[in-house]
This record gives structure tokens, C-alpha cells and sequence, in this order.
């Protein structure tokens, strides 16, 4: 899907006119127990979408809902939330979103796609009190592309740190391979492949799939963006002499913060096994949210964090388009 599908028209020539393109990304959202951190979050989010250089969108990494992805859970932890983000809010699923309650009628990834694989942009059913129209994504995994920047968005499943199945794997390889060159090309998914946290950890099984694709596609991605962690850390992997940010965002808004395990003293931090990557920078206990500015050749990151309505930009990166 190209981000001219999803925006006006006006939005898409003041793009161009700027020369760069704004978003937000973050993943981990759906306020079940404790509104207030996604609330808040969402407060500063929304503020963003005005002034000289407004995101545009907003990129979720998925988990929009919890603790299953029913029905039920669309209303309190996305429509309300984000009845004041007038901008396009497009997703990949996690395994929140997935999953289903036990006994339950509907089917996995039911309302996912019934909110963001619509054949038509259209209002959500049963929701006449809401503007948000229904995203008409291609698939729960799928590709966005700008002429500026390519997210290739891959759902990871239900399974504990995330599983690839044969034929996402061969689409992903696909995507990879028919990427543009001299774009940014970022890889979206929800588990991450590296993780300190003190909950769920690394999953090197996911990492050495995606590198498998990575080598069939000869093409890597410039940075690689995943949540499930409700936390913020970033690392940098060296591959084939190339730096590529590995970034966890789960920060949006669920509750319950992840600590980062004990024993990481110094950063960046290297680890046994893995001597070409390190982390270079992690926050375990504020939520917030990535903005994303993407021009010709170069992508900027920052990393804000939230308190008291007001953001703080903890860290901030670039990230390079291969040649």
C-alpha cells in the first residue's frame, strides 16, 4: 500500500514541499487495567499532529489491545484514546491481537482486520459516535511504501517470542528483494530479536530466520523496529560492515513497565555470544513513544518520553539508506 492511499491529497504535496516526512511508531498500547499511561502518551501524540512539521500518521507496532484481540477490547483501548488522533493510525498485529479468551466465538484476528484490513476505508460498524474510518491494509502483514521510505510490516503470530511461518518468510524474502534501493527500508515486527528485559528476553531462533531472508533477499534492512517489551532499548548490530539500529518500542501505553535485567552496568554492553552487537542505550521506567522523520537518503529518530503531558526526547538516532 503506498502512503499516497492513505493520505489527502494536500497532506502528500506538503510532504513533498517539506522535503522530509513525520510520523509516530510504538507499540504495546491497550490501557486494560490503567488507562492513564496510554492516555497520556496519546495526549502528547495528538499535540504532534499540529505545528510547522505535524506526524502524519502513526505506525503501531502492535498489542493495540489486550489482554485478546476481540471486539470488545476495540472501544476502551483504541477508539477512545485515540478519538483525537485525526491522523491515519496503520498496525501490524501482536500477539495480544491474535490471540482469542478461551471459549470464545471469534476468530483469531478477527477485529484486527475488521479495523485495519477493510476492503474500503470506511466508519467502524456499530460505532457512529467515532470518525476513525477502518484502514484498508492488505493484509495483516504488508508492506507501505513511500517514495522516501519502505516499512515492510511482518506479523510475528501468537507463539511466545514470535514464530515465522514458510510462507511469511517466502513473502518477506519477496518484499525484501523488490524493496527500492536509495530508500530507507525498515523492518516492522512485533517480537524483537534482542532483548535485555527481565520478562521476556531474545529470540535468536526469530534472528537467524530473518538473517536467512535476509541472505536469499541479498538485502538487509536499515533498521529493524519490534515492541512486545513494554520498555524502550537500542541496539546496533554490525552486518556486513553496516550498522543497523535493532529498536524495541513497547512503551505506548500498557500498565506494566518491564525493568531491564540486572547486571547491564555499562553501555553499550556487549554480550557472549554476540560480538557484533551491543546495546547502546535503554529506558525501563517511563512510557513514550519513537517520531520518525524520513527525507532522501536519511531517516532521524527520536525517543521521547512522557510525563505530566509533557515529552522529553531521551534518545535519538539516524538511520542510513543502504546504497
Amino acid at each position: 500500500m503506498r502512503l499516497a492511499d492513505v493520505l489527502p491529497d494536500a497532506q502528500v504535496r506538503a510532504i513533498d514541499r517539506a522535503g522530509h516526512l513525520t510520523f509516530h511508531c510504538v507499540g504495546d498500547t491497550g490501557g486494560i487495567h490503567d488507562p492513564a499511561p496510554q492516555e497520556s502518551v496519546a495526549e502528547v501524540m495528538i499535540a504532534e499532529l499540529e505545528g510547522c512539521d505535524p506526524a502524519r500518521f502513526f505506525y503501531h507496532l502492535g498489542d493495540v489491545v489486550y489482554l485478546y484481540g476481540e471486539e470488545a477490547n476495540y472501544g476502551p483501548q483504541f477508539f477512545q484514546p485515540y478519538a483525537a488522533y485525526t491522523a491515519p493510525i496503520v498496525a501490524i498485529p501482536g500477539n495480544h491481537d491474535g490471540d482469542v479468551a478461551p471459549g470464545s466465538a471469534a476468530a483469531p484476528l478477527q477485529a484486527f482486520i475488521a479495523h485495519f484490513c477493510a476492503p474500503t476505508p470506511r466508519p467502524p460498524r456499530n460505532r457512529v459516535d467515532v470518525q476513525r474510518l477502518a484502514m484498508a491494509q492488505p493484509n495483516v502483514y504488508w508492506t507501505l511504501l513511500h517514495d522516501w521510505i519502505t516499512i515492510v510490516g511482518l506479523y510475528t503470530n501468537v507463539a511466545d517470542g514470535g514464530q515465522i511461518a514458510g510462507e511469511q518468510l517466502r513473502w518477506l524474502t519477496s518484499e525484501l528483494s523488490a524493496a527500492p534501493t536509495g530508500v530507507t527500508l525498515i523492518l516492522a515486527l512485533h517480537h524483537p530479536v534482542y532483548s535485555v528485559d527481565s520478562v521476556h528476553g531474545s529470540n535468536l531462533a526469530l534472528g537467524e530466520l530473518l538473517d536467512r531472508s535476509f541472505e536469499e533477499a541479498g538485502r538487509a534492512p536499515d533498521a529493524v523496529f519490534s515492541a512486545h517489551v513494554h520498555n524502550y532499548q537500542r541496539f546496533n548490530r554490525t552486518l556486513h560492515g553496516r550498522q543497523i539500529p535493532y529498536v524495541v518500542a513497547g512503551s505506548g501505553g500498557f500498565h506494566a513497565l518491564h525493568s531491564v535485567a540486572p547486571g547491564i552496568a555499562r553501555l553499550p554492553a556487549s554480550f557472549t555470544g554476540l560480538p557484533d552487537v551491543t546495546l547502546d542505550t535503554h529506558q525501563d521506567t517511563a512510557f513514550g513513544f519513537m517520531t520518525v522523520r524520513a527525507s532522501p537518503g536519511q531517516t532521524e529518530v527520536t525517543y521521547s518520553t512522557v510525563s505530566e503531558g509533557i515529552a522529553s526526547v531521551f534518545d535519538s538516532f539516524a538511520i542510513a539508506a543502504a546504497d
